[in-house]
C-alpha cells in the first residue's frame, strides 16, 4: 500500500520575470515500509522535492497524496494550514543541520512534536525513542554538549517520536564525518523500519543511497 504518491507534479519559483522550473512532471510511489534514496547533482531538487511531500510548500500542477491512519489526503487539494495539521501528524523530518532548539533539553527536544501533537504520556515515549538510538544517558543533556553525530540522532528521535507514517531526511550525514556518518545512516534506516515509516532520503552519499530499497535519480 502507497505512503506516498506523486503523479505528474511541478514545482517552479520566480527568478525576477522569469518561472525557473525545478520539478518538472514528477512522478513516484512510496509503499508503506519501503526506503527510497533521492539522487542527484545538487540543484536537480532533491530538497524541494522533500519540502513538497512534507506539505512545506504546494505543488503547482499535479497530485501529491499521502496516506495517513487509514486515509488518503491530497495536498494539492489542501491550504496551508490544513497541511501543517497533517505533517504534524503523518509526517517526520529530519534537517542536514538538526534544527535542534539549543534551550531545551534533549528528552524536551523529542518530546516537542508529541506535545505539538497533544499527545499523552510525553517524556516516556520520548525517552523510549532516544533510549532506542543509544542516548538513554544524554536526556538532561543540550544540544550544544553533544557531538554532531549524537545531535542528528536526537533529531531523528525527535523525527520519529509520533511515529509518522513518513520519515523525510534531507543529507542526514552531509554534516558529519565518515565514523558519525555510518552511526546515523545505521540508526535512520533501523528505527525507521522497525516503526514501519516508509522513508525517502535526499542524499549525495552514495553509501547511504545503498542502504535504501530503491534508488531515484534526480536529473539538473
Amino acid at each position: 500500500m502507497s505512503a506516498i504518491c506523486l503523479n505528474g507534479v511541478r514545482k517552479g519559483f520566480g527568478d525576477g520575470s522569469r518561472y525557473r522550473r525545478v520539478i518538472d512532471d514528477f512522478s513516484l510511489d512510496v509503499a508503506t515500509g519501503e526506503s527510497v534514496a533521492l539522487c542527484g547533482p545538487s540543484g536537480s531538487g532533491k530538497s524541494t522535492m522533500l519540502n513538497l511531500m512534507a506539505g512545506l510548500l504546494p505543488v503547482d500542477a499535479g497530485t501529491l497524496t499521502l496516506r495517513h491512519e487509514g486515509r488518503s489526503h491530497d495536498l494539492s487539494r489542501l491550504g496551508e494550514s490544513e497541511r501543517t495539521a497533517l505533517r504534524r501528524r503523518a509526517v517526520g523530518y529530519v534537517f542536514q543541520f538538526f534544527n535542534l532548539v539549543p534551550t531545551l533539553t534533549v528528552i524536551e527536544n523529542v518530546a516537542l512534536p508529541l506535545a505539538l501533537n497533544k499527545f499523552g504520556s510525553r517524556l516516556p515515549e520520548a525517552q523510549r525513542r532516544l533510549e532506542a538510538l543509544g542516548l538513554g544517558d544524554r536526556l538532561d543533556a543540550y544540544p550544544e554538549t553533544l557531538s554532531g553525530g549524537e545531535q542528528q540522532r536526537v533529531a531523528i528521535a525527535r523525527a520519529l517520536a509520533h511515529a509518522p507514517a513518513i520519515l523525510l531526511a534531507d543529507e542526514p550525514t552531509g554534516n558529519l564525518d565518515a565514523r558519525h556518518s555510518e552511526q546515523v545512516a545505521n540508526a535512520l534506516f533501523a528505527e525507521a523500519r522497525r516503526l514501519g515509516s516508509a522513508l525517502v532520503v535526499a542524499t549525495h552519499s552514495a553509501a547511504v543511497a545503498e542502504r535504501a530499497d530503491r534508488i531515484v535519480e534526480l536529473a539538473h
